[in-house]
């Protein structure tokens, strides 16, 4: 994306000496010299990288919206990923994918065991996590916050002789979840926890590590990466003091989906008894509302991190971004909280980003999701992408390099979802996953076709191509909203069907950068 060799001092002293036009063309090369002694340095400077990483963020119900800042600031001055997804829409597995650009399906434990499936604590694992090859393009790197669930940072979170986080230089990571006060971090492998003054809060703490690594490293001349992953809005989205009226006569979206009645979904849908207005509705808008007021701080964080970048002359050599884990429901298909289904408020997650030669108020419509963010980092650094990571760099479609737009035709039009059930989990009283809710799905998006094609499996250990118990598709362009399961149906198409289920299994299978999907 950047490259010193695209221009340079010695490749002019070439191209002008070697024309032999006279004295005219040694006025030019003189005054072009001149001028090239004055770019170069900030040309050829490694940029900044800051990835804020939130835990549930939505974007179908307008989880975005109550970021202004992040609106204003990132997104109109930078590009949208206007079709952006996680392959897995649930903690543990979709941050691994973040972490190494791997398909979970190449960091499953076919066990049951490990981080929600996710064999995320071992030498193999830790190898190939993101901020490693940044170390070795001459990074200093940070991670702050959240990285995986308290299983998957076991190792790193004990108090005595913890192992040494891998890839990051400095970190201070979360080794609990589910509280924003009392919380426990390792901070380079010392253990403490944080108490229950309005200094404690957790988005405050994250924020402050994370201002005071940027700090330290813009001092010291470093190229720097920070990854920067508050827990808002993850339940119980408990806001900051200051925010803790925020939003007070909002209420979460009714879409058309919301307690909708999904007789022809597979089972775990279905079976969903209606909310009711009495209880569960009223816990469902109050969560929402707090969702809000928890990003309300995010927001802050992020104003904070852009306001220091400028005032140390960094902030137009530096890409912000703004992601993820996965997407929520609140009261769709009855389903009163959480994530963890095929459908598009869980697997639809915000994308936005600014840095250099990113135009302002751009979007990119290809479908790429979050396998795609390693790669995506590490070619905006400069350094090659490992040929193991599954996913594909997405940054020559969002940044001008010299100007040029990228080559037509040259992205994907299909991309995977892939889940193993946690097992029966509760929320309101309501089984809201437990068997055969194990998937395997292709979301499609091209200029003839919307669609999402889903296979639905009793095992949630591993996968064997046997016979699915259920299957489900929709045409998002005409159903956006996911009601009518058009499996099984007159109107279904069954050579799109056929090529899904075909596309499925062999992406499944796929290992490093062979993966069928380009």
């Amino acid at each position: 994306i950047w490259s010193c060799s695209d221009v340079s001092e010695d490749s002019l002293n070439r191209t002008l000496l070697d024309s032999r036009f006279g004295l005219a063309v040694m006025y030019l090369y003189l005054y072009l010299t001149a001028a090239l002694a004055l770019v170069l340095p900030a040309a050829c400077k490694q940029p900044n990288i800051v990835f804020v990483l939130t835990d549930d963020q939505d974007i179908k119900l307008g989880g975005l919206t109550p970021m202004k800042n992040a609106r204003e600031l990132i997104q109109k001055k930078g590009a949208t990923l206007d079709n952006f997804f996680v392959t897995t829409p649930v903690c543990c597995p979709s941050r691994a994918t973040i972490l190494t650009g791997l398909y979970p399906h190449n960091i499953h434990s076919t066990t049951g065991s490990g981080c929600m499936h996710m064999n995320v604590t071992n030498p193999a694992y830790e190898a190939k996590i993101l901020g490693n090859w940044l170390q070795k393009a001459g990074y200093v790197t940070g991670q702050y916050g959240k990285l995986l669930n308290p299983s998957g940072v076991a190792p790193y979170c004990t108090q005595k002789n913890p192992q040494k986080l891998p890839g990051f230089d400095d970190y201070l990571t979360m080794c609990n979840d589910n509280r924003y006060f009392k919380n426990a971090f390792s901070n380079n492998g010392r253990y403490f926890e944080s108490g229950t003054d309005p200094s404690d809060y957790l988005t405050s703490i994250i924020g402050n590590y994370s201002l005071k690594f940027i700090t330290e490293a813009l001092k010291n001349d470093r190229p720097f990466f920070a990854y920067i992953a508050p827990h808002a809005p993850h339940v119980p989205a408990t806001p900051a003091p200051w925010y803790a009226d925020a939003f007070s006569n909002m209420t979460a979206p009714r879409t058309p989906n919301y307690n909708y009645s999904a007789l022809d979904h597979h089972w775990v849908i279905r079976q969903q008894k209606p909310l009711t207005a009495d209880k569960e509705e009223g816990e469902i808008d109050e969560l929402f509302r707090n969702r809000w007021r928890s990003l309300l701080s995010v927001d802050d964080l992020i104003v904070a991190v852009l306001d220091l970048l400028e005032s140390k002359g960094a902030l137009n050599n530096t890409y912000i971004m703004l992601t993820s884990d996965h997407g929520y429901q609140l009261g769709q298909f009855r389903l009163p909280m959480c994530k963890l289904q095929v459908y598009e408020h869980d697997i639809r997650v915000p994308f936005i980003i600014r840095g250099p030669g990113i135009e302002a108020e751009s979007h990119f419509q290809g479908i790429a999701g979050n396998v795609d963010i390693a790669p995506t980092i590490i070619e905006l650094a400069g350094a090659d992408v490992p040929s193991f990571m599954n996913g594909k760099s997405f940054a020559k479609q969002i940044v001008k390099a010299n100007g040029a737009a990228p080559p037509p035709n040259s992205w994907r039009d299909i991309y995977m979802i892939e889940y193993w059930t946690l097992g029966s989990v509760v929320r309101m009283d309501h089984l809201i996953d437990g068997p055969n809710n194990t998937y395997l799905a292709a979301r499609i998006m091209n200029g003839t076709h919307n669609y999402v094609y889903a296979e639905f499996y009793a095992s949630d250990t591993e996968l064997k191509f046997g016979e699915p118990v259920e299957y489900e598709l929709f045409n998002i362009a005409e159903d956006p909203f996911q009601m009518k399961n058009l499996y099984g149906t007159k109107t279904a198409d069954l050579r799109l069907v056929g090529e899904l289920k075909s596309f499925i299994q062999k992406e499944y299978g796929c290992t490093g950068s062979n993966c069928p999907s380009f």
